[in-house]
């Protein structure tokens, strides 16, 4: 049992790292100037896709260790949902930048 919850703490502090940096640098962008401003809200959702790739490889290397693989697979769909909700979210000011 103390494999299954030792997964799914990893699992827990990896999302709530990467959200948690990913809304960070949303709320730096938004109290920034312009250039800067651009730069931070590009570079959330791309935080956001490698926090999960980085859970997507780990849940590879888990499957290949035959461990418990399925608790890293949900967080990696949780984190890839995340990123297209954080790229959409930060569009709409990337476009009015570039526009």
């Amino acid at each position: 049992m103390t494999g299954t919850s030792d997964d799914l703490r990893a699992v827990a502090i990896h999302v709530i790292v990467t959200v948690a940096f990913t809304f960070g640098l949303i709320g730096v962008a938004v109290a920034s100037s312009s250039p800067l401003r651009t730069a931070l809200f590009a570079a959330s959702p791309i935080v956001a896709l490698l926090g999960a790739l980085a859970m997507l490889w780990r849940t590879y290397r888990v499957w290949r260790n035959e461990g418990r693989w399925q608790v890293w697979q949900g967080g990696s769909w949780f984190l890839l949902a995340f990123f297209v909700i954080t790229l959409f979210g930060t569009a709409g000011e990337l476009v009015e930048s570039w526009g």
